[in-house]
């Protein structure tokens, strides 16, 4: 039995078990919760992002990152006229935002911006116990990251689902793109107020300038605003802003970012903002026609956030006289017509400083301004005390005077005395005290601390002017009426009008183009058309003197503007050809098929009768209207240029002879107002029944304008308002702006015209030395070589057509 059991090992007797410590049975327990924490955590983490992740966008559509941005629009000389934009956006590059606007962001939004991977736990932590002590969600502990992933992504619905998607979206950006890149993305997208997003459309909101140009203060100031824009706006709320912004520089110096003496500096500057404007529009209805163009060709979207380059044709110099024209010469119409009462009245007993105040709104005064209003603006006034003599007038900060001789046109409409225009004696017999009137700053008085004023009214009268390059068909100015704010009809290319006589160089166009000359003569004496015109059984037109003038000359006729000549006229070449003539001549609307055409009873557009004159003064030639010369997308790539459509209607003897006709009609007839102007000028005057339409279409041989002046309502202007009286004042104005310091042009005499002496009576040829013979111009078709200097002296002996008298 030893033997069996000799190997064995004896066995030792048992000792009693050491006891383990309790710290470390604490420790082991708190690891194994914690490792079943962290599985159990990153089991729902794991859950929560295949629930929430399925349907979130993917974040690498950003590597493409084309926010919305601004279409800008250009003139001819690509000085910035007009912007389009939802957002306004300007994009700038991570290496041009200043370096203090970048710390002020970090300082005021998330200073461990660097050294996140997309959230931040500190953050969301905190965030989490002062929402539970809230009850509600008051704050979000949102990294940079976040918010941009939030506002490209995302609703701002303040739920826990949004919550969870914006940070798995956050991390997500922070895989693909660098820190560099997702703050260039924040702070070109965020929204700062005022229609401002990004910080560059920011700094020229605030601060007129771009971020480059920021001061310290600045850039706290713009930081501190994304968190709440409209609460902390230093225009409306400068305490808030100061406050907000005093809270930034102090984070920036707590960060190290500046010293704490720059902080308190800066804490104690003034805010040195600029003026807030509305969207840039230079030329509201030539923008508007833009628009309308881009509408067409690219849509709502394209237009408002694609950020477009569009190179329009408009010289803006020619645009704000144009504008100017149109206003001071229908402020200037208006008074002839009558004062129509005032704006309201107001009750002087009511509280003045309510009174005051209100005054100071309307007029756009702020309440400690005391520059004063400026000259010539035209504003609102309270009427405090009434004479005879002048009118006492309070404008909110200041008060003026209206002498008699100021407002002496404010008679009753349509009273006259002898045939002319009343005027009043007596200020009491145009205004009352209370009345609420517009009155327009003629400057300061000598004799006292108030201004002069004159009393004004809003036009009744609408006009449009037009005004294009004779060579090119470029618009340059266009004004479609007197206040594009109150009314957004453009009365250049949506309102169709009858022309009256201004329609007459047309038909003239088509006699010549049958054979007719300058020289023939027809008789001008009654006449009644049995045909049915413009449901009128019979039809018996008349002169504007109601005159008849015997044997005329077309020259003499279209100088003076003889309707029965023109009618006749029309009669014997057809109105088939006229309308034909009209149309080659770009004349879209739809023309009567009878003979009142010849006195403009078919209405046409500005534009197109504009267009249509330009023919005569670019040599037969006629090249449609141009807007735009060119678009660009946002990388600058072309993509439209102008090919606008040139075609030859007439040939450049015909368009001579017409600009020659018409020549006529400045230095002897219905134009001769133009002759001041010292320089060759082609056009023609229009007035229709009971003075309803005024229209003046002139040219030089570089550019032609077109103006009309009514009624929106059809209402009779008044009169004596015709083309000459109510039209040529704009057009003068405006054409000497732009002719002012340019090279005086001749017509260029085509190789097809020649100058023949005529006798003026008959139409006949003359001799050279014949007494009272003179040069009448003529087509002729020939071979041979016309030396250039006898064609400008006129003295090209050739035969002229066979002149027929009717």
């Amino acid at each position: 039995m030893k033997k069996i059991f000799k190997n064995q090992r004896p066995v030792k007797k048992a000792s009693k078990k050491k006891r383990q410590s309790p710290w470390r049975i604490f420790f082991i327990s708190c690891l194994l919760l914690t490792l079943t924490g962290l599985m159990v955590s990153s089991l729902g983490a794991a859950i929560l992002y295949f629930k929430y992740s399925k349907d979130l966008p993917d974040v690498r559509i950003m590597k493409e990152y084309q926010p919305s941005t601004i279409t800008k629009l250009f003139s001819d000389n690509d000085e910035l006229i007009a912007e389009f934009y939802i957002e306004k956006r300007i994009i700038i590059s991570i290496d041009k935002i200043p370096l203090r606007l970048k710390q002020a962001t970090l300082a005021v939004e998330d200073s461990y911006f660097y050294f996140h991977f997309g959230i931040d736990p500190k953050a969301i932590i905190r965030a989490f116990f002062t929402n539970l002590k809230a009850g509600k969600i008051v704050e979000g502990g949102s990294t940079i990251t976040q918010q941009l992933s939030k506002t490209l992504f995302l609703t701002r619905d303040r739920t826990l689902t949004r919550k969870i998607k914006e940070a798995i979206l956050a991390i997500r950006l922070e895989l693909i793109f660098s820190k560099d890149e997702i703050l260039e993305m924040y702070l070109n997208q965020i929204y700062y107020g005022h229609g401002s997003y990004g910080v560059e459309a920011a700094s020229r909101t605030y601060f007129g300038k771009s971020a480059g140009d920021l001061t310290i203060e600045e850039c706290a100031l713009l930081a501190s605003l994304p968190k709440a824009p409209n609460n902390y706006t230093p225009y409306r709320y400068p305490e808030r802003a100061k406050k907000r912004r005093n809270h930034a520089l102090r984070r920036m110096a707590t960060l190290g970012f500046i010293t704490q003496a720059r902080a308190e500096e800066g804490q104690k500057a003034d805010f040195n903002l600029g003026e807030i404007t509305g969207m840039l529009n230079r030329a509201p209805y030539f923008v508007e026609y833009i628009r309308q163009f881009l509408q067409k060709t690219y849509g709502s979207k394209k237009i408002y956030r694609a950020g477009l380059g569009v190179y329009t044709t408009l010289n803006i110099d020619y645009q704000q006289m144009a504008q100017q024209a149109v206003r001071e010469n229908l402020l200037i119409a208006d008074k002839r017509y009558g004062y129509r009462g005032p704006l309201g009245t107001v009750d002087l007993s009511d509280n003045p400083l309510v009174i005051q105040a209100t005054l100071r709104e309307l007029n756009g005064f702020q309440e400690d301004e005391d520059a004063g209003p400026e000259q010539d603006a035209i504003l609102k006034g309270l009427v405090l005390e009434v004479t005879d003599d002048d009118v006492l007038v309070g404008l909110g900060i200041d008060e003026g005077i209206i002498e008699l001789k100021d407002m002496d046109w404010a008679r009753k409409p349509n009273i006259r005395v002898d045939g002319r225009w009343a005027k009043i004696a007596s200020a009491k017999k145009a205004l009352s005290a209370g009345d609420l009137i517009l009155v327009k700053v003629l400057g300061p008085r000598e004799e006292d601390m108030r201004w002069s004023l004159g009393l004004e009214q809003e036009p009744a009268v609408e006009a449009g002017l037009i005004s294009l390059e004779t060579g090119t068909g470029h618009i340059k100015a266009m004004v479609g009426g007197y206040n594009f704010s109150k009314s957004q009809f453009n009365r250049t290319v949506q309102a169709i009008r009858q022309p009256g006589s201004a329609f007459k160089p047309i038909i003239y166009a088509s006699a010549i183009k049958e054979g007719f000359t300058p020289a023939n003569i027809v008789i001008d004496s009654p006449i009644i058309f049995k045909e049915k015109v413009n449901a009128f059984d019979q039809w018996k037109p008349v002169n504007f003197e109601k005159k008849f003038y015997g044997p005329t000359s077309l020259r003499t006729a279209l100088t003076h503007s003889r309707n029965i000549v023109t009618v006749k006229l029309l009669q014997k070449i057809g109105v088939g050809r006229a309308i034909q003539m009209a149309r080659d001549l770009g004349i879209s609307s739809p023309i009567a098929n009878n003979l009142s055409i010849a006195l403009g009873s078919s209405g046409v557009t500005l534009l197109d009768l504009t267009s249509a004159y330009s023919s005569f003064a670019n040599q037969g030639e006629r090249i449609s209207p141009t807007a735009v010369r060119l678009i660009e997308n946002r990388k600058g790539e072309l993509l439209y240029a102008a090919q606008p459509q040139v075609s030859n209607p007439i040939s450049s003897g015909l368009a001579y002879t017409i600009t020659s006709l018409m020549q006529s009609v400045v230095q002897n007839g219905t134009a001769k107002k133009v002759k001041v102007l010292n320089r060759p000028i082609a056009a023609k005057t229009g007035t229709t029944n009971n003075n309803i339409d005024a229209w003046f279409i002139g040219f030089s041989p570089e550019i032609v304008t077109g103006v009309w002046v009514g009624k929106d309502n059809y209402e009779p202007l008044g009169v004596n308002e015709t083309g000459s009286r109510a039209a040529i004042p704009i057009w003068l104005q405006y054409m000497k702006y732009v002719l002012r310091d340019t090279p005086k042009l001749n017509f260029p005499i085509p190789r097809d015209v020649v100058f023949t002496k005529i006798n003026p009576e008959t139409g006949d040829k003359a001799n050279f030395a014949a007494p009272g013979s003179r040069f009448e111009v003529f087509i002729e078709n020939f071979d041979e070589e016309v030396n250039d200097d006898e064609l400008e002296s006129g003295l090209a002996n050739i035969e002229p057509a066979e002149y027929n008298t009717f």
